[in-house]
């Protein structure tokens, strides 16, 4: 299990990632280059908001990418390595790894802005959904890393797609 920071150290974890031109905040290149990598998926994924892009990989920072590494080969093993299973419970329904951008109803950054947080099947697991349907033993997977699931947290944001290597 990692130790990862408290979502309020996340940039001295994993570094600051703004960079500011014209008074115009945005993602830094530099920030990006230096500590994006992709995590190959054990499985086939599509972009959940169109199912006709396939994903290969999440873009992850590498701080947190080996741990989600083994967390999809944990999930990959628990459904028998079979992508009918995987599609079964929506694992295959990749909402997304890395964006800059801000929390949802906030002006900080999320922490797919870091790199270390990732949603799956948002369509059955959206921001504010009393109950999420996330599959339990892909909980379970996340839990054995130390990741925090978002479907623990209050019935008011609850994000049951979403798993972050930061907790709250």
């Amino acid at each position: 299990m990692s130790n990862w920071p408290h979502q309020t150290k996340v940039e001295e974890f994993y570094g600051r990632n703004v960079r500011v031109r014209k008074g115009v905040a945005g993602p830094d290149p530099d920030w990006e280059k230096q500590n994006l990598v992709l995590v190959p998926l054990p499985w086939k994924g599509v972009a959940s908001w169109d199912m006709s892009q396939p994903i290969k990989a999440l873009r992850m920072h590498k701080l947190c990418a080996e741990s989600l590494a083994r967390v999809l080969a944990a999930i990959w093993d628990e459904f028998g390595k079979s992508q009918k299973a995987i599609d079964a419970v929506r694992m295959n329904l990749i909402g997304g790894g890395y964006n800059w951008r801000t929390m949802r109803g906030s002006t900080r950054l999320s922490m797919h802005a870091s790199g270390c947080a990732v949603d799956f099947d948002p369509a059955h697991n959206g921001l504010g959904d009393p109950t999420p349907s996330m599959d339990m033993r892909v909980v379970a997977a996340f839990d054995a890393e130390g990741w925090t699931w978002g479907g623990r947290w209050s019935p008011q944001r609850r994000d049951g797609m979403h798993f972050q290597a930061a907790d709250v």
